[in-house]
């Protein structure tokens, strides 16, 4: 069953406009709110009147300017990383680390539920590929001690975006100082929504972490943080950075912003924990088996068709949400993937379990 891309005439608050209706928009990633700030909006434009808004060329030839490498070292220190990339998206990024390190002489233990930009890398490496259970790190631990690799790298999400479990950052750093492993985090979905001023989970146990302006951090493109060094090497070893245009002047100003911005959104963040909080407990009052730690929270609905149909179904009662079905997930492994922003109401959220509970009897 094929699926059209859902196209949004208007976007004001948690509402979007989709065929001339208003819908609850519970299938946004922009979890603080933050593209829909109209100071942010203004901002933004200030930032691509005054500065390059193309960065020309690639890094390596005349792309790369110092005021770039200036802020991408203030957003390192603000996460508490030693270095930093801009790149123009997440897909990217991911493509940029696992190409750029790893070849066939590195064994890569990777969580068999992350992020498709990962997994898709991966063969082309030719490393030696072991997989791990979702989540599950002590079949990690036993993997880990059975490998003869002086060199093993471990790939990972902190918040995963279609189950939205957390990472046990806690077990993970054990593991990492008893096998001395390369770690590589994807916190795309955490950074700016969670940890102290929205500096994410995965902070002191992993070398690399990858994050995305294109969600809670209310823009677009990535950014890798690393460790000093590293940058040089991906300048000169890893093609999609090498032969991709730099990020422009313009868009480095705007993350210098961010960094001034992101300290002062506690509130959103606390409100985005209330409501996904709030959400998880009256679905599994419901009766709904999910998973979800934080907000991104997945409904079991198993058969793909049942799960299509609930979806359509709701915008009849104006929400709209994602089933995300084979291949995205395993199949006969579908489920309602919901993503809760700042902009939420609490009676956004009673629409919405109102809504599922009665289409889900119903279908």
């Amino acid at each position: 069953m094929y699926r059209d891309p859902v196209t949004v005439e208007k976007q004001v608050g948690s509402r979007a406009l989709v065929e001339g209706k208003e819908l609850i928009n519970f299938a946004s990633n922009d979890y603080l709110g933050l593209s829909q700030n109209s100071e942010w909006q203004q901002t933004l434009r200030e930032c691509f009147t005054t500065h390059a808004p193309s960065g020309t060329s690639s890094r390596l030839v005349t792309g790369h300017s110092k005021f770039t490498e200036d802020v991408e070292r203030q957003f390192a220190e603000y996460f508490g990383y030693e270095d930093a990339m801009f790149l123009p998206s997440g897909y990217q990024a991911n493509l940029s680390i696992i190409w750029g390190l790893c070849s066939p002489a590195e064994t890569l233990f990777y969580d068999k539920r992350i992020h498709a930009s990962m997994a898709q890398a991966l063969p082309q490496t030719g490393s030696t590929l072991r997989g791990f259970a979702h989540s599950d790190l002590k079949q990690l631990d036993r993997k880990l001690a059975a490998t003869d690799s002086d060199s093993p790298v471990v790939l990972t999400e902190s918040l995963f975006s279609m189950d939205g479990d957390m990472l046990d950052t806690h077990a993970f750093e054990i593991l990492r100082r008893k096998y001395n492993f390369f770690g590589i985090i994807d916190e795309a979905h955490s950074f700016g929504a969670l940890g102290a001023n929205g500096t994410g989970i995965a902070h002191g146990c992993t070398d690399i972490a990858v994050g995305t302006f294109g969600k809670a951090l209310g823009m677009f493109g990535a950014f890798i943080l690393m460790p000093k060094g590293f940058k040089e090497f991906f300048h000169n070893f890893s093609s999609p950075v090498i032969y991709s245009t730099a990020m422009p002047e313009a868009h480095a100003a705007a993350a210098a912003a961010l960094l001034r911005k992101l300290p002062d959104m506690e509130p959103e963040r606390e409100h985005l924990a209330h409501v996904s909080t709030l959400l998880r407990t009256e679905l599994q009052s419901a009766g709904f088996t999910i998973q979800g730690d934080a907000h991104i929270v997945s409904i079991e609905i198993s058969d793909e068709m049942k799960a299509a149909t609930i979806a359509e179904k709701m915008r009849e009662d104006g929400v709209l949400a994602f089933a995300s079905r084979y291949p995205t997930v395993p199949m006969n492994k579908a489920v309602i993937r919901v993503s809760m922003t700042a902009l939420h109401s609490t009676e956004d959220v009673h629409t919405f379990v109102n809504s599922i509970r009665g289409w889900y009897d119903r279908t």
